[in-house]
């Protein structure tokens, strides 16, 4: 059945008020979730897309205000009886098939609410077999399920943790075994309750309640100790390949003193990858083609590192392709597309600029190393005071002009964007909505993309008022 889901339309333009420093450090950083900044309303406003095309991640801000239309809110209803299946390629699951009725062309951009009255959500990712149905992580600790037809979590979370939920700590992402629900196990990054920790656990089922992942089965893969509250990076995924990836940031003090993204001795400024199975004495074991296993040492399980502080990252899962929202300091937020053994420039390099110094190379096009061998972005933006939310590929049948659009957002500035990359250049779609505060974007099976609202600051409690959304035309 197609949920009846609240639609909010298209409003005007409003400009917007940098009233935060978006990448402080030292515990004081507003890095995705840190203070509620920009317009306190709560309305969901958006605009035409622009197609504006860059080619380079120059680091100009390319945002284009749209085209002020007003639309009126409705509430959208209908019934689905199709009842058959089709099967991922990738994974074998069983899903139904995308439910909605294509749209011609590229729409503008609206957001349906599909959640709401949810206390600091920092992930949102549907069920490998139920695409409708959300499940939500919470800062505070609770993952919690969203059934399709309702906008209200169940009354008894899926999981609960106990965690440190201080500044940018507490349950910050989770995915689901490839294989699932056949092998019924979940894998959630998180920060232990305690002395400042970075963990990622695998839970199983409750084998009496597959709406429960049993606590007590929780085996932890990785568990190491962070210098501050801030930056602990928060992405899980597995890839395409069956690894699990983890990111994890520099450690937060301003400027990376000790140059930690840049140290494969240590797992600061990295992304991580990593085999679920046992071996050698770990929880978990070390791909054979990791980049970094044959360098004396480094750590065997970086796959990438010289990032300050991936938030979020998502693979595409029609092209593999690994794209992460770095979040930057001074003055520049980056999106980058991760590869094996890729350096990304932290410091010297803030996106594609140089960082306190003027001595770098900034000829490099997206994507390509520099004479140094730090990879630039495929897209960056200026300004300072803003915090980069890295998002998913579009891939739902319902805007097939969509297809393979980046969508991405920024905490601070309360706006939403969209790309394209196609290998060498960057298209890029302007500014699409403005959703408050966006902690993250998530995905589904039919290729929907959602966007959580945060609405929460450094310190508990989390009011319960953030909203999840679907990225719909309108």
């Amino acid at each position: 059945m197609k949920p009846a889901w609240k639609s909010f339309g298209l409003l005007s333009l409003a400009s917007l008020a940098l009233i935060a420093p978006a990448c402080g450090d030292n515990g004081n950083s507003d890095d995705e979730i840190g203070e509620t900044a920009g317009d306190d309303t709560t309305s969901t406003t958006a605009g035409t897309d622009t197609d504006t095309e860059t080619g380079t991640a120059d680091g100009t801000d390319t945002s284009t205000d749209a085209d002020t239309s007003t639309e009126t809110a409705e509430t959208e209803t209908g019934t689905e009886t199709d009842t058959e299946t089709e099967t991922d390629t990738e994974t074998g699951t069983e899903i139904p098939p995308c439910p909605y009725d294509p749209v011609d062309g590229t729409p503008d951009v609206g957001l349906e609410v599909v959640a709401e009255g949810l206390s600091g959500p920092t992930f949102v990712i549907g069920h490998p077999e139920q695409p409708d149905r959300l499940f939500v992580t919470l800062k505070s600790g609770d993952i919690v399920i969203v059934e399709p037809g309702s906008t209200s979590p169940n009354p008894t979370p899926f999981l609960s943790l106990d965690v440190n939920d201080f500044s940018e700590m507490g349950v910050l992402a989770m995915d689901f075994h490839p294989d699932f629900p056949d092998d019924p196990r979940v894998y959630v990054h998180y920060s232990p309750s305690g002395a400042l920790r970075t963990r990622v656990s695998e839970f199983s089922l409750d084998p009496n309640d597959p709406d429960q992942a049993d606590p007590g089965s929780e085996r932890i893969l990785y568990d190491k100790p962070q210098s501050q509250a801030n930056h602990n990076g928060g992405q899980v995924e597995f890839g395409p390949d069956g690894m699990l990836y983890f990111s994890i940031g520099d450690g937060g003090e301003q400027g990376d003193p000790f140059d930690r993204a840049q140290d494969l001795s240590t797992h600061y400024g990295k992304i991580m990858r990593v085999d679920i199975t046992p071996g050698n004495g770990e929880e978990y074991s070390i791909p054979a083609d990791n980049p970094f296993v044959d360098v004396n040492g480094a750590l065997p399980e970086i796959y990438a590192y010289g990032l300050r502080n991936v938030w979020r990252f998502a693979f595409d899962p029609e092209t593999g392709v690994m794209y992460a929202g770095d979040v930057g300091q001074n003055a520049y937020e980056e999106i980058d597309v991760i590869e094996s053994g890729g350096n990304y420039g932290w410091v010297p390099m803030e996106g594609n600029h140089c960082f306190d110094q003027n001595n770098c190379d900034t000829s490099a096009g997206p994507n390509q190393p520099n004479a140094d061998g730090y990879i630039a972005p495929i897209y960056d933006y200026g300004g300072g005071q803003r915090s980069v939310t890295g998002g998913y590929v579009y891939h739902s049948c319902e805007v097939p002009g969509w297809d393979g659009r980046y969508f991405f957002a920024d905490y601070v500035l309360n706006r939403l964007w969209a790309l394209t990359w196609d290998g060498s250049s960057v298209d890029f779609h302007g500014e699409l909505a403005n959703p408050q505060n966006v902690s993250s974007l998530g995905g589904n099976a039919w290729g929907d993309v959602y966007v959580a609202e945060g609405n929460f600051g450094f310190q508990p409690p989390h009011p319960p008022t953030s909203r999840i959304f679907r990225i719909v035309p309108n």
